[in-house]
């Protein structure tokens, strides 16, 4: 036994064994992390999709199609259901096609209702020079679930984009 403790053939072998135990412990915290980035990028794909549609589409956006549009281009991984909030002025006002109500977007992103679309919006934190418009916001997220790193090591695990859009 004596013999064995001192024999130092292999010792290479084994280092190399725990060396590559590790990194690959280490690449598939890597591949998590870079996966949760893929994923976001995927659903602001979705999201940005949708914006450029309805603002392609602004004088009849579908609004009830949206969600669907967001779900469908963001290829989210199976299982996971995409949560889209669609909301115009920030929710000061449904979303319509017609007879809107405008709004002015301030400084600190929060809407205040304006008099009419295209008048100069006043006050102390609205940018200089701008005029309300009429804004479609789409806030889109799903859970994301990790499959080597713990929860919290990415924050709050969601997955979520937003977009805001003039229409008008």
């Amino acid at each position: 036994m004596p013999h064995l403790l001192r024999d130092s053939r292999g010792s290479a072998t084994i280092e190399f064994a725990l060396l590559t135990c590790f990194f690959f412990a280490v690449m598939l915290g890597v591949l998590d992390f870079g996966m949760f980035f893929v994923q976001r990028s995927n659903l602001s794909g979705g999201v940005s999709t949708a914006s450029i549609h309805s603002f392609a589409n602004r004088d009849a956006v579908a609004f009830a199609n949206i969600p669907a549009m967001v779900t469908a281009a963001s290829r989210a991984p199976g299982g996971s259901s995409v949560a889209v909030t669609v909301t115009c002025n920030a929710g000061t006002t449904s979303c319509a096609n017609t007879s809107r109500v405008c709004a002015c977007l301030t400084t600190t992103n929060t809407f205040v209702e304006a008099s009419s679309c295209g008048a100069p919006c006043t006050g102390g934190n609205m940018t200089s020079g701008s005029t309300a418009g009429y804004y479609l916001t789409i806030a889109a997220s799903y859970p994301y679930t990790p499959a080597v790193l713990p929860k919290g090591a990415l924050g709050s695990a969601t997955v979520q984009q937003t977009a805001v859009v003039r229409l008008q």
